[in-house]
This record gives C-alpha cells, sequence and structure tokens, in this order.
C-alpha cells in the first residue's frame, strides 16, 4: 500500500471523527447553555471560563507538560464527574460541572474544526 493510498482510506475515517466531535460540541453547547440559564448566579461566568481553559493555556509560557495536561478530555470529564458526586444541592454544584463542560466543549470544537486536533 503506497502512501497515497493510505491517506485516501484514512481520509473518511478523519472526516467522520471530526463530524463526531463537532456534534458532541455543538450539544455540549447547547447543555451549557440550558444549565445557564436554568441555574444562573457563578455558572454563567464559570461556563464563560471553561471555554477560555484550554485557549489560555495554548498561549501561557508555562510547561508543555502543563498545556498537554489542559488539553487532554479526561480532565474536564474529571471536573465534571466530581461535580456531580460532591453532595449538595444541584444550584451549588451547576456552576463547576459547566465549568467542566464547557471545557470540554471547547476542546470537542477545536478537535472537529483543526487538522492538529491535539
Amino acid at each position: 500500500m503506497t502512501r497515497k493510498t493510505a491517506d485516501r482510506t484514512a481520509a473518511p475515517t478523519r472526516l467522520a471523527a471530526r463530524a463526531a466531535w463537532g456534534l458532541l460540541g455543538a450539544g455540549l453547547l447547547a447543555w451549557t447553555a440550558l444549565e445557564a440559564l436554568k441555574h444562573r448566579g457563578l455558572t454563567v461566568p464559570l461556563a464563560v471560563l471553561g471555554l477560555l481553559v484550554p485557549w489560555l493555556a495554548a498561549r501561557t509560557r508555562g510547561t508543555s507538560a502543563v498545556r498537554r495536561v489542559l488539553t487532554r478530555i479526561w480532565v474536564p470529564l474529571a471536573v465534571m464527574a466530581i461535580s456531580s458526586l460532591a453532595p449538595g444541592s444541584a444550584d451549588s454544584t451547576a456552576a463547576p460541572f459547566a465549568f467542566g463542560m464547557d471545557w470540554l466543549t471547547h476542546l470537542a470544537l477545536r478537535r472537529a474544526l483543526s487538522r492538529n486536533p491535539h
């Protein structure tokens, strides 16, 4: 198999993966908007901050290890899981959950729109 043949067969797979990331990102963005409208308070500013975390990580002068950690999918998933399992009312855990969800939204949309998603 030549390199050109391998590129042609991998292209539909990459396109499908990018489409899946785009659908996930759009769904998460809609869900975050719903959460922000429902809970208000700190949920809105933390959701906006969640969208900016990966962007800020790429522009800081920190180590590349920090940037790699902040642009991995499992970190916002952990933030969302911990805030979901935390005791308390839904209003008190909605802000960190929205933060993690918008962080994940940014990463999903970045993977959908970028040639180099990592």
